[in-house]
């Protein structure tokens, strides 16, 4: 069944608001919680208002109506691109990338610090390797070469706020609609799409910190919010998410998924 217009009354009842927009933000951040990702709680607490202020990222809170945090995420201009084949040398990075959260999950710092040292040698090495590859030019091209490139929205953080799970459970949704998962299709989905209209825009990704055996969190994206590990794709990865899996779905198939969540809002199914 559809959602009805009561629960619909609800989602539309809360807030989304800029941090720099609301100093009264800098003290209700101090109430939010979780424990499963206390890394997000930090950045919110600390680099999130920063960030948002200079432009570096769009970082938003939404609040219900007594200014209770239920979420926050945060998106800013990205980019995908596919490579050339010949270029595709680095895909042999994903097992360091493997050795690297095992090093980082035994917790020994100085063998993750030297494993790290030895990644950049290898890369180093690879870069090498392609300037050789690409000797028709005088000198390494100063931008990077690819075969194609696609106009994408990047979120690079979204947060749920444990100690809002309560008030939610008063809502009477169905167990299927948590926190999370409605507040991307009915806030943050909504906001890409806004962006959209005003510029090019073909794809959102994210890289998704899950280091579970069970890939708990990235199966979620993927069952939950209709995210897709597409290696056909790359992206320009960081440091920071040097670990993370790298997740991402056209704007196209999102806001039909989007229709099918209002229209199966409640359906009544076990969900773990």
């Amino acid at each position: 069944m559809k959602i009805t217009k009561d629960q619909l009354d609800i989602l539309n009842s809360f807030s989304v608001t800029r941090l720099k927009e609301d100093d009264s933000l800098l003290r209700e951040v101090s109430d939010f919680e979780n424990s499963k990702n206390e890394n997000l709680v930090d950045y919110l607490v600390g680099n999130a208002f920063d960030d948002d202020a200079e432009n570096r990222c769009a970082c938003y809170a939404v609040r219900n109506e007594d200014g209770e945090i239920l979420c926050y995420f945060s998106i800013k201009c990205g980019l995908l691109y596919s490579e050339f084949e010949e270029l595709k040398k680095f895909e042999k990075f994903k097992n360091h990338k493997i050795k690297l959260m095992e090093l980082e999950q035994r917790g020994d710092q100085a063998v993750v610090k030297e494993y790290i040292e030895e990644i950049k040698t290898k890369l180093k090495e690879a870069k090498e390797d392609i300037e050789r590859l690409l000797g028709k030019f005088d000198s390494m091209p100063t931008n990077k070469q690819v075969a194609k490139s696609f106009p994408s929205i990047e979120l690079t953080h979204f947060c749920v706020n444990e100690a809002y799970r309560n008030k939610w459970q008063t809502y009477g949704f169905s167990a299927k609609n948590r926190i999370g998962s409605t507040m991307f299709w009915h806030v943050i989905v909504g906001i890409v799409e806004k962006i959209r209209s005003l510029t090019g825009c073909e794809f959102l990704y994210l890289f998704a910190a899950d280091s579970t055996s069970d890939r708990h969190l990235v199966n979620h994206y993927k069952n939950m919010m209709g995210l897709r590990e597409d290696m056909a794709m790359s992206a320009l990865q960081p440091i920071y998410d040097f670990n993370c899996t790298f997740l991402c779905a056209d704007i196209d198939s999102l806001l039909k998924a989007r229709e099918d969540f209002y229209e199966n809002f409640n359906v009544t199914e076990d969900f773990v």
